[in-house]
């Protein structure tokens, strides 16, 4: 669905260096295990697809004995890596062959952002996913947030990566207009391990004296889970 001048661009960029970010981050993996409990509450197993799998840390975290886990990827280091854990990956010019209504749970994890083509991309998983199954958005920006509206950016960005920068209001409509069913939105921000409140209003009112910190902050990032019919 890319074309090949930017497909060779992304595996230029998700490289090594690029995949150093996930290594031993312990707040990473509380996220990561929050946001496997939360899909468990809904769908406690069956085959999960990951699209932006990177190097297979989250779907890691993932039961072999619940969960056949596939993932997508444009960069090969990554998809070599994912494999290495035991995820089964397809080549990126047979990312998606899959039957239709195949898979019971479709994850972006701040990837959305970063897809060429988020809408076609959407649209082809609702086709992959199953009646009752879940499409579900974690660590995705949301630029309906007071930090974005006061920065026009966010700090989970990757500079000159983006694609699309969507907001909840944008997901919300997108989702429905598409026939899913919203069953949740989550804005993990108070009580998650990248949250200290004090420091994080602290360095927001100062940005209004020309000081530039970069730092979590309410509603930047989102959460969306979503049902097929």
């Amino acid at each position: 669905m890319i074309n090949e001048s930017v497909q060779i661009e992304q595996k230029k960029r998700y490289d090594k260096d690029y995949f150093l970010m996930y290594k031993d981050d312990p707040k990473r993996m509380i996220m990561y295990k929050s946001e496997l409990a939360h899909i468990e509450s809904f769908i406690p197993g069956g085959k999960i697809l990951d699209i932006g799998c990177g190097i297979g840390h989250f779907l890691s975290q993932f039961s072999e004995e619940k969960w056949e886990r596939y993932g997508v990827d444009v960069s090969e280091l990554a998809i070599e890596a994912a494999r290495s854990r035991g995820i089964k990956v397809n080549d990126f010019d047979k990312a998606y062959d899959y039957p239709p209504a195949y898979f019971d749970v479709i994850v972006f994890r701040g990837s959305l952002q970063l897809i060429p083509d988020p809408f076609a991309i959407i649209n082809k998983s609702i086709e992959l996913l199953k009646s009752g199954g879940m499409m579900v958005f974690l660590s995705t920006p949301n630029s309906n947030s007071p930090y974005y509206r006061r920065f026009k950016t966010l700090p989970i960005l990757t500079p000159h990566a983006n694609f699309l920068i969507p907001s909840d209001l944008m997901m919300r409509d997108l989702l429905q207009n598409y026939g899913l069913k919203i069953l949740d939105i989550r804005f993990p921000y108070w009580g998650g391990p990248y949250a200290k409140p004090l420091r994080d209003y602290f360095y927001y009112f100062l940005s209004f004296f020309g000081v530039k910190k970069k730092f979590p902050f309410k509603k930047s990032s989102m959460q969306i889970y979503a049902q097929k019919p």
